[in-house]
């Protein structure tokens, strides 16, 4: 045999077998790669490519598989002929969707008979998709093994195998089998799914795997704790700790900003779930992962989401209450003073936040009022997520202990403190009114709005007044008043108040100040700051970026973004922050390594090579 014919010989046949060869490498995660490369990646690279709109690419495939289904009635001649037309085809993962709900009157045996063929017997990837797509509402349990294999070929058919497993009765297993195996992307797909059937057989996975924290799964945390029932759950009697650990990092999981804002504020058992939680939470051994579980949980009661809900009589204080109490437990403080003593530097860190959230939930006012009962009280808290979740560090606004952001918006965090306590005193009130952004959709304000409200000075008063939302015609909120002594010594002491940082994100103020104060220290390379970040959930490392050879402006300019990512030694913030600056100022910034935005024909015009997207 020649050496093509002994490497024709070795290569899979078809895309089910590679990834069936593939999975018995690897049985117990995702695939390398999502499986790639394919068999079939000669053959897609010699296609023609086309300039046509996704729409008109989408509708051609559409009337291709239409016209074979009309023109041929028998499944065995359709399958060879839609063959043959799809081998010139370039058809995309999204096509599958629409493709799907096009064929959904078509004849079940024709497409049951034709989709097998294409997707389990195709070497090419187009085939394949459209197979899956034909089989979606019409497949058997027969088809369950082979479709949940070819899922695992994830960023192609992963999320259309599952759209054909959950139509399949009794395939909610095979979901659960695929999910166990898929990326972050998928496993919130299938998580999604297995909800939508709510077999009780899965329930128990779904409370313990069906959020991975800081994947987009946590999207579905709510979905699952109404699924599950998680209220009746963790009120159990028989309840056991890892059951109620895992209700606990749920309720967590609501909490947090990529769960989309207001997941529990729109889950309807929520103070009931989390009063529970607190009965409950006695039960649990000592771990400083669940001590740090329960002080999110405390900084949300206090300062987030479940400060918010609708509370019956003073069950919000006994929750706050019984969890601090527990926390000061002989057996619950010792484990975090171990922590605080480890010598790991992401265990001492996380110690470091959960110390300093108990501190600080604990200064929050909760009933504060001026005696008139006409001028209102304000405070500010800053509030920092747990280092290994993923969030915002928010400066949280407290009209009368109530949290006004999380109250009036729920599409984004509050600003950072750096924004509305930095430099440029935006909480300052003046004679001459001015405008001030508390928070901001984490799409951008653009798509799903912000919160703005305009600050002035009158006499010794200062006045909140004409609140709006972008995204929400007619939104407002009524003026507030506020006794200027004490709003001016609230802002002060705020701005001034530095003991929320960490080591990181002193660097990072002391950076940007110093960007700001010598801009010749990146304007000797044409390039211009922009952002510095120091994340919770990235300790040891600052983010630099900055523009060249101008910041964005309108859209016919040219520009390139670099972002510099610093490791960080251990030291003096000044003196780190003066070895930062000799790194990305000494020699020229613009380094390939760090360009990250702009456009590849900016990049060309200024000799960088653009970042191939993945």
């Amino acid at each position: 045999m020649t050496d093509a014919g002994e490497r024709e010989a070795l290569e899979p046949r078809t895309l089910l077998e590679h990834a069936t060869i593939l999975q018995l490498a690897h049985p117990d995660g995702p695939l390398p790669d999502g499986g790639r490369p394919y068999p079939d990646t000669e053959h897609l690279a010699g296609l023609p490519r086309t300039d046509e709109p996704y729409a008109a690419r989408r509708r051609k495939l559409v009337d291709v598989v239409t016209s074979v289904y009309e023109a041929e009635p028998s499944a065995g001649h359709a399958c060879a002929v839609l063959s043959d037309a799809l081998t010139s085809m370039r058809v995309e993962p999204r096509f599958a969707g629409p493709l799907a709900e096009t064929v959904a009157s078509f004849d079940p045996a024709w497409r049951r008979r034709v989709g097998r063929e294409l997707a389990y017997r195709s070497r090419e990837r187009g085939k394949v998709t459209v197979g899956l797509a034909l089989l979606s509402g019409v497949a058997g349990p027969g088809d369950t093994a082979p479709v949940r294999l070819l899922g695992l070929l994830s960023r192609d058919f992963g999320e259309t195998a599952i759209r054909v497993l959950r139509q399949i009765p009794g395939a909610a297993g095979d979901l659960v089998w695929l999910a166990e195996r898929s990326d972050p992307w998928r496993h919130a797909q299938a998580v999604e799914a297995l909800c939508s059937l709510a077999e009780p057989d899965t329930f128990g996975w779904l409370l313990h795997e069906g959020v991975r924290p800081g994947g987009p799964s946590v999207t579905n945390a709510r979905t699952i704790a109404e699924t599950v029932g998680l209220a009746d759950v963790v009120g159990d009697d028989e309840i056991g700790e890892d059951v109620i650990e895992q209700a606990g990092r749920l309720l967590v999981a609501m909490t947090l900003r990529g769960a989309g804002n207001t997941e529990l504020r729109r889950y309807t058992d929520a103070p009931t779930a989390l009063t529970r939680f607190a009965r409950a939470a006695g039960k649990m051994n000592a771990t400083f992962d669940r001590y740090a579980m329960i002080v999110s949980l405390l900084a949300d009661l206090y300062v987030g989401q479940a400060a918010t809900l609708r509370w019956p009589g003073k069950e919000l204080g006994w929750v706050r209450a019984a969890l601090e109490r527990l926390l000061d437990e002989p057996t619950w403080a010792g484990v975090l003073d171990v922590a605080e003593q480890s010598a790991d530097r992401v265990i001492y860190h996380r110690a470091r936040w959960a110390t300093l959230v108990r501190t600080t939930c604990g200064q929050v006012p909760l009933t504060e009022r001026s005696m008139n009962g006409e001028q209102s009280r304000i405070a500010i808290r800053v509030s920092v997520p747990d280092p290994e979740l993923s969030g915002a560090v928010e400066a949280s606004v407290f009209i009368d202990g109530r949290p006004v952001v999380a109250e009036a918006f729920t599409a984004g965090p509050a600003e950072e403190p750096e924004y509305l306590l930095g430099p440029d005193h935006r909480l300052h009130a003046d004679v001459e009114p001015h405008e001030v952004r508390l928070a901001e959709a984490d799409c951008t304000e653009g798509c799903c709005g912000a919160l703005y409200v305009t600050i002035e000075r009158r006499g010794d008063e200062v006045i909140w007044r004409n609140w709006r939302n972008p995204d929400r015609s007619g939104f407002d909120l009524p003026a507030l008043r506020f006794a200027a002594a004490q709003y001016d010594a609230e802002i002060n002491r705020a701005e001034n108040d530095h003991s929320w940082d960490w080591p990181d994100r002193t660097v990072t103020r002391l950076l940007r100040d110093r960007l700001r104060e010598q801009p010749d220290l990146l304007g000797r390379w044409d390039c211009h700051p922009g952002w510095v970040a120091a994340r919770p959930n990235d300790r040891g490392r600052v983010h630099v970026s900055y523009f060249y050879p101008q910041r964005p402006a309108g859209v016919e300019d040219l520009w390139l973004q670099f972002v510099a990512v610093i490791e960080l030694p251990a030291g003096d913030p000044a003196i780190v922050v003066d070895e930062i600056v000799r790194q990305i100022s000494d020699t020229d910034p613009r380094r390939q390594q760090w360009l990250t935005g702009g456009g590849a024909e900016a990049a060309r015009r200024f000799g960088f090579d653009w970042p191939a997207r993945h």
